[in-house]
Formats: C-alpha cells, sequence, structure tokens
C-alpha cells in the first residue's frame, strides 16, 4: 500500500479542520437563533421591571405640608412635616414638648393638613378652658388655612356685639358672652382685642382660638 506523501496528510488535516469550522459555525449560528430571542425578552422584562420600580419609588414619596406650632413646645413656629403627619410629628419638628404640656387636652393621634395653626395646651391654662373633643382636636386646632378663617368681614365687634353675635364665635358660650359685655359694662370698651383675656373665664387658649374672629 502506497504512503502519503507530506503534502497529502497536511491537505487532509487543513479540510478536516475546515469541516470542523464549518460545522462549528453552522451550531453556533442555529443555537443563536433559538437563545437571542430569549435573552431579548428576558432583557426587555429586566428592564420593564426597573421602570416600574423607579415609577413606584417615585408615586409613594409623600409630600411636605407646613404648620404653624406654638404652646408646650421647645421651638414655636413653621415646621415642615410629611402630608398625613399626626399632632405628636409636629411636636417632635418643633423639638419636642416641655414639661408644661398637658396631655389631657390633647390628641396626639389627630391627623393634621397643610396651612393649619396648633397650639399645644399648658398645664397653666385655665381649667375653664377645657372644651376637648377628643375625636377633633378642635380645641387646639387654631386655624385650618382656609381663606374663610381670615375674612375680616366674619370678624364680631367685642365692643358692639350682642350675646348672640357673641355666641356665633366658635367657642364662646352663652356664659362666656353675658361675661363679656359685663366686663365691657364695668369697665367701657375693650382697647385692643388681647384685653378680651381679662374676662373671665378666657384665658390663653381660648384667646388663641377666637383671635382670628374678632375685632375692636
Amino acid at each position: 500500500m502506497e504512503m502519503l506523501s507530506s503534502k497529502q496528510k497536511t491537505a487532509i488535516i487543513i479540510a478536516g479542520v475546515i469541516v470542523v469550522g464549518i460545522f462549528i459555525f453552522y451550531m453556533t449560528t442555529k443555537s443563536n437563533n433559538y437563545i437571542t430571542p430569549e435573552i431579548n425578552e428576558i432583557a426587555e422584562d429586566e428592564i420593564k421591571d426597573d421602570d416600574e420600580q423607579k415609577e413606584t419609588k417615585e408615586e409613594i414619596v409623600p409630600k411636605e405640608i407646613v404648620i404653624h406650632i406654638t404652646g408646650a413646645v421647645q421651638k414655636e413656629g413653621i415646621v415642615r412635616i410629611k402630608e398625613g403627619s399626626r399632632i405628636v410629628d409636629a411636636i417632635e419638628a418643633a423639638g419636642g414638648m416641655t414639661d408644661e404640656i398637658n396631655l389631657e387636652m390633647i390628641n396626639l393621634a389627630y391627623t393634621l393638613k397643610d396651612g393649619q395653626k396648633i397650639y399645644v395646651p399648658k398645664l397653666s391654662d385655665k381649667e375653664e378652658e377645657k372644651y376637648i373633643n377628643g375625636q377633633k382636636a378642635s380645641n387646639i386646632i387654631i386655624d385650618n388655612g382656609t381663606e374663610e378663617d381670615s375674612s375680616t368681614n366674619a370678624k364680631v365687634n367685642i365692643n358692639t356685639a350682642n350675646i348672640a353675635q357673641l355666641e356665633s364665635i366658635s367657642g364662646i358660650g352663652e356664659s362666656t358672652a353675658n361675661k363679656i359685655i359685663q366686663y365691657r359694662e364695668k369697665n367701657g370698651r375693650f382697647k385692643t382685642i388681647e384685653e378680651i383675656k381679662n374676662v373671665s373665664g378666657i384665658g390663653e387658649l381660648k384667646y388663641e382660638s377666637i383671635k382670628n374672629y374678632i375685632c375692636v
């Protein structure tokens, strides 16, 4: 049998390599045709998931509201808290409560809204001022931040108002209205609205709740 020459062996090896290369290229191309769409779909799903997560994070970022807080807190003034926050959160934003706070007169769980002014009651506030509404916390909400609350047309002149007009002021009942009239009959006209605090039963807390509705 005739032996293959060196050139023939080299040609056979090269041909074999070419065949193997063609086979590998064919299989790789075929494999990619099946795998690539699936990879693309997975990648697209991952991108969508990332976008949805970003949108969700943006949606749940709470808005900020502004509250004016006075009374038994460390720092009276304006505080900024998250929307849906409660009175306890506003107190914390104001540096916390003082030792003077009267917890029996305040609903710490009351939910606040933007633009409100609240007064945190003190132990030194008069007993007569305890007109507590535990659900609505109406005894500490001084201003709800509405245009109606600040309207000068709605103010009652405490120097000329009769009992019915005085009773129209939130927080003023028949007894207090009579005391106001008796005070001005005895002492003359009120010179300032702050002077109404001299009337028995009207202390700092009640004054803060009615001052936006009275004039002289």
